[in-house]
């Protein structure tokens, strides 16, 4: 388990570096602080200045890198400060788990942070991660749970359900439920991977997301889509982490439902809940087509990621190539799947 430091925070050791890298590092926080946009706060940063919690700087850094792209999408410069970052990031969660070093704060604040990024970039840069920012969201879940709460932990969970969860909306959503997500648990002959259903735990976590989704749609649709991620059993996490399409089926109709009754929410979220289902539709080949087509037809087909628009020939040069590397150097092995962590607002 992670330590709950209780060190002063002004006390804690500075954070010095050294190279052509800190004018940009000092522009990025500069640029956390400043822009209300990231709701940054006085702890958080100086937080991030111990050397023990090395992986909220880094998110900081990468999310304040990502947001500056969102203005600036043909910068090349900020796009791979944000990877470049991110991973770091990433690997700095992972070693705070195993060293049980960081400030549990720390952590929280991080694994928010870096579950924006995810999401904000899922469908453009990683549309075939399978450590995605819903299991990101998963090690949010678990931080709290395991950890005794603090007014930070409490603070930080309601700042990133809040930026999840649609604006207040009392008006429950007009169209009936999907009736091809009822038979997603056919056992029929002709249903596609029918075995994996005789595994109870496998079944009834398909079930309970399901049920939760249905009374989701007849009730003050704000206050549930928060709790969506806290009654899913870590089953269902498990089979969304393997791929299953059975999980990822259920994972699109929850995006489609965020995706009717979101506002325009903050730049880290525009338009992705409709992107994030189109990417799971498109992963999915066509033995599912039955459980596919509402989804479709939700969809439109229109897949819209220019608000982060990380496509330009420069950036995709530098990540097929000197990201590639550099994410084997960050986190000492080709693939990052295995490391389940993330952010905060």
């Amino acid at each position: 388990m992670l330590v709950d430091q209780s060190r002063s925070l002004s006390t804690a050791p500075r954070w010095t570096g050294t190279g052509s890298s800190d004018l940009l590092t000092l522009e990025l926080m500069h640029h956390y602080s400043t822009s209300t946009a990231l709701l940054s706060s006085l702890r958080s940063r100086r937080m991030a200045f111990d050397p023990h919690n090395q992986c909220l700087l880094h998110a900081i850094l990468a999310l304040s890198a990502l947001h500056i792209c969102n203005a600036e999408p043909t910068s090349s410069r900020y796009a791979s400060a944000a990877s470049t970052h991110y991973y770091r990031a990433k690997r700095g969660l992972h070693m705070a788990e195993l060293e049980e070093t960081a400030d549990v704060n720390a952590v929280l604040i991080a694994l928010s942070l870096v579950a924006r990024y995810e999401f904000a970039t899922s469908t453009v840069v990683f549309p075939h991660l399978a450590g995605d920012w819903y299991i990101t969201i998963r090690s949010i879940r678990h931080n709290i749970h395991e950890k005794n709460r603090t007014q930070v932990q409490i603070a930080v969970l309601r700042s990133f359900v809040a930026a999840m969860a649609p604006s207040l909306l009392f008006t429950p959503l007009k169209d009936h439920f999907p009736p091809s997500l009822r038979t997603l648990l056919s056992t029929a002959d002709t249903a596609p991977d029918v075995e994996e259903l005789s595994d109870a735990s496998v079944r009834t976590a398909y079930e309970d997301s399901i049920s939760f989704l249905e009374r989701a749609r007849t009730a003050s649709f704000n206050e549930s889509v928060g709790i969506w991620w806290y009654i899913m059993p870590d089953t269902f996490f498990h089979l969304l982490a393997e791929g299953r399409p059975r999980a990822l089926i259920i994972l699109a109709h929850y995006c489609v439902m965020m995706k009717h009754v979101t506002q325009d929410g903050p730049w880290w979220t525009k338009k992705q809940w409709g992107n994030e289902a189109a990417r799971i539709v498109c992963m999915l080949d066509s033995q599912w087509a039955p459980w596919l087509e509402w989804l479709s037809s939700q969809l439109g087909n229109t897949h819209d990621t220019q608000h982060l628009d990380f496509t330009g020939a420069d950036f995709l040069d530098w990540l097929n190539g000197a990201g590639a590397s550099m994410q084997e150097t960050m986190l000492g092995q080709p693939d990052i799947s295995s490391l389940h962590l993330t952010e905060e607002r």
